[in-house]
């Protein structure tokens, strides 16, 4: 089987910051302007111009042939049926509805 990665659609980009002159430092976060806004203000207020940037995400592993992940989606799908677990799905959703 060939797989890729790629970001998974639940997961942020984040960034860190770190100034290669001094200690001032961005915590991870998933506001890259206001990281990128603070790097300015850092530059201008120091004249530190060059800082360590490092990003990262959430990755997932998936099958690089969509019509190979169709089919297991299906598969995946009747067999959940099979299982029981739609009816179970609607139990609960009764239950929650009462």
């Amino acid at each position: 089987m060939n797989y890729k990665i790629t970001a998974h659609p639940d997961g942020g980009l984040q960034v860190y910051v770190a100034c290669e002159s001094c200690s001032f430092v961005i915590l991870p976060t998933a506001d890259i302007e206001r990281a990128t806004r603070a790097m300015c203000s850092h530059t201008a207020a120091r004249g530190h111009a060059v800082f360590k940037r490092t990003t990262n995400d959430i990755a997932v592993v998936v099958l690089a042939d969509k019509a190979e992940r169709e089919r297991r989606a299906e598969a995946n799908r009747l067999e959940y049926h099979h299982l029981g677990g739609a009816a179970e799905d609607e139990a609960e959703h009764a239950q929650a509805g009462a």
